[in-house]
């Protein structure tokens, strides 16, 4: 069968299967290959294990892989399920990801299929319902996912909103009155962080429910990562520092559009083109009242620490509607922007039936 250039898949035939461990590499290859389009193109990687990530998202998942002729992985997509609040709630929720596809020939079709197979994930029962994340600029998978008039083998995708990724650069730490007390975590204290952590995002939409076993036992992190905010005896506020470059890695392949003028200008403050961004999470943001004073208070103390051992940049997720973004006004910062949905077999008045009207939890470290 002859082979066309640059991955045409029109006289193959592609089938659809779970992932196993052996599909390790064929999935870091397909990772490498496919960038997320826009004014920054990037490209999420994995190495050097495609699972761990998917490991730290939940307590169970799924990878669902297309494969050619050869065995070779085009396609794959993760379902993710995971324990969180809706409503005020524990439920069981499964989350959407990694969504790749290797060519552009055939690419509804290949999409069409693999939801076909998904669908049957979607109805074991397991999960209340499913939310995903898309890139703004996106606009391949948009055309694809959102419109209206799809495949009807694709969910329909709700929108929540936008949620407001910022890559923010620690230039100086604030100076800020009225600081609380900040500790860092340890031992002695994780239950009590744990327990401030379920009280105050349960107030929030699709926030994890945590437990001391989970950060006990996460990858790449440690309890005394956790910054803690006191007012008397009293937490008031949390947030941690987490390197994934270990397992997960994100490489800034191009600029385009606007960003190359503000490459121009902010220069080597910018990773380079074809740098893998060295960067921290900031995760697991909660604060009591939802107050932004409190946050830019913690946030204060992470600028200093991370600037002393060489990381230019965190990142830090909020969806749009989150008072907490206030903590980030006047900061230096660039803004990337997705959009979150929930992803059901469902109409827009039955979504709406499911959720109430609080502010979406996102936690960007896991998606």
């Amino acid at each position: 069968m002859k082979q066309h250039s640059g991955g045409d898949l029109k006289l193959e035939k592609i089938n659809f299967r779970l992932a196993t461990r052996e599909d390790n590499q064929g999935l870091l290859d397909l990772a490498h290959a496919v960038s997320m389009s826009g004014d920054i193109e990037i490209v999420f990687e994995r190495n050097p294990n495609f699972f761990y990530a998917c490991e730290i998202q939940g307590f169970s998942y799924q990878v669902l892989v297309a494969t050619r002729s050869d065995n070779t992985i085009c396609a794959s997509g993760v379902r993710v399920l995971k324990s969180a609040y809706i409503n005020g709630n524990p439920m069981e929720i499964g989350y959407l990801g990694d969504l790749k596809v290797s060519s552009k020939a055939r690419k509804l079709r290949i999409l069409s299929n693999g939801y076909q197979k998904m669908k049957k994930l979607h109805q074991d029962g397991q999960a209340m319902l499913h939310i995903t994340a898309i890139i703004d600029d996106n606009k391949d998978a948009k055309a694809a996912l959102v419109w209206k008039n799809k495949d009807q083998s694709i969910p329909n995708y709700y929108d929540l909103g936008r949620i407001n990724t910022y890559f923010v650069f620690p230039f100086l730490p604030r100076f800020l009155l009225n600081m609380p007390k900040i500790v860092r975590g340890n031992r002695e204290i994780i239950d009590n962080i744990v327990s401030f952590l379920n009280a105050e995002g349960m107030k929030k939409q699709f926030f994890p429910v945590y437990t001391r076993e989970y950060f006990l036992n996460l990858r790449q992190f440690n309890v005394s990562d956790f910054y803690v905010a006191y007012e008397g005896d009293q937490i008031v506020g949390v947030v941690a520092t987490w390197d994934q470059s270990s397992f997960r890695q994100t490489l800034l392949k191009k600029y385009h559009g606007s960003m190359t003028w503000i490459k121009r200008i902010l220069g080597s403050l910018l990773p380079q083109e074809g740098e893998r961004i060295k960067h921290l999470y900031v995760s697991f943001v909660t604060v009591k009242d939802n107050s932004s004073r409190i946050l830019a208070a913690l946030l204060h103390y992470v600028y200093a620490d991370i600037r002393k051992v060489g990381y230019k940049y965190f990142v830090l997720g909020l969806h749009e509607q989150d008072a907490l973004n206030k903590a980030l006004r006047g900061v230096s910062s660039i803004v990337y922007k997705s959009r979150l949905y929930v992803a059901e077999y469902k109409s827009d008045d039955e979504i709406r039936r499911l959720l109430d009207n609080r502010v979406p939890y996102v936690e960007v470290a896991t998606l």
